[in-house]
């Protein structure tokens, strides 16, 4: 089913001109291609945010700014000077003035004449509390992970692992204190494909039709289905996470699966999706394979009312930053 929903925009259009098609022709079996869309609704719902696009938004008062965005290690391994992305990929952050902000592949270094990203964005972004999860470390001075930056107090903090194994990433939360509230922020990187330069060269050939003895499919698809395993069992662990909290959640990050996936639903839950609540059209945010590769989430509980939904279609990572304002409205309910 994993495979589906990666082909779930092709499916719908096919669906959609089928129903063209029998209008034509004989219009009675169009009830069949729309009894198909009926039952696949809630996907195609959460696939297009049916909003009209706001050029202009003032920040209410008392609001929050909550970015989240795959910064790709600043370039690290994309270029081979990668102060110039890095500069850039700051200069967006800077000029989005965020409040909360969540970044994943995240790379920061206390090498001299390296970067040390996480207290250079505390001090120019005006984010002086953070929590990383540092989950791959060289020589104790360099690291990697998933990161969170607040403007505000965090009270407490922690990781969760979402897997076993060198190459395993955390779930990382951080309770922030914004006037007398409570809020807790969680961040995470969950499974990706691992596709490798050969394996982006092997997608090549298939797209070509050169793969002719399907051996280079073959591969791609068994690296794409132990990726589904096991984003399943970390959605899992994520939303038993998501029902235990005591206080009001905001979800950041990037989810290597589509908003019509098992790992979409199950960590959504009944949060609201940012941006179907105030986006609009079908809300990319991966800028590679396809155009229709949504990945890249922020949720929030119902106790809070969305404002604003933004993404910035920049190319200085893989992923584009995915931007939200909102405030907090009731107080906190259990998840059911």
């Amino acid at each position: 089913m994993g495979f589906f929903t990666l082909i779930f925009p092709i499916l719908l259009g096919i669906l959609l001109l089928f129903i063209i098609f029998w209008l034509i022709f004989h219009p009675k079996y169009a009830l069949i291609s729309l009894v198909a869309i009926i039952i696949g609704w809630r996907s195609v719902t959460a696939f297009i945010a049916f909003n009209w696009p706001k050029d202009h938004f003032e920040k209410p008062a008392n609001s929050i700014t909550v970015m989240s965005y795959n910064v790709g290690l600043f370039g690290l391994y994309r270029d081979k000077n990668s102060a110039p992305r890095r500069e850039a990929i700051f200069q967006l952050i800077e000029q989005q003035k965020p409040d909360i902000a969540c970044f994943q592949d995240f790379y920061t270094s206390e090498k001299r004449d390296d970067f040390n990203n996480r207290e250079d964005i505390s001090l120019q972004m005006g984010l002086p509390y953070r929590f990383f999860s540092s989950d791959f470390n060289r020589n104790g001075m360099q690291h990697w992970g998933s990161i969170i930056f607040s403007k505000y107090p965090i009270i407490q903090s922690d990781k969760i692992k979402l897997s076993k194994g060198p190459r395993s990433e955390s779930l990382i939360f951080a309770d922030i204190l914004k006037d007398e509230d409570t809020l807790r922020i969680i961040n995470m990187h969950l499974e990706s494909y691992r596709f490798n330069e050969e394996d982006y060269n092997s997608i090549e050939k298939i797209k070509k039709s050169e793969d002719k003895g399907l051996v280079a499919t073959k591969g791609i698809i068994e690296k794409m289905r132990e990726a589904f395993i096991r984003r399943a069992k970390q959605a899992n662990i994520v939303d038993s996470f998501i029902r235990e909290s005591p206080h009001p959640v905001i979800v950041c990050g990037d989810f290597n699966d589509t908003p019509a996936s098992y790992t979409y639903f199950t960590v959504k839950g009944d949060l609201q999706d940012a941006f179907l609540q105030k986006g609009s059209g079908i809300g990319r945010t991966f800028a590679s394979l396809s155009p229709t590769l949504r990945i890249d989430y922020i949720f929030a509980g119902n106790t809070f009312a969305v404002n604003h939904f933004k993404k910035l279609s920049v190319d200085l990572s893989d992923h584009y930053p995915v931007i939200a304002n909102m405030h907090l409205i009731k107080t906190q309910e259990p998840r059911k």
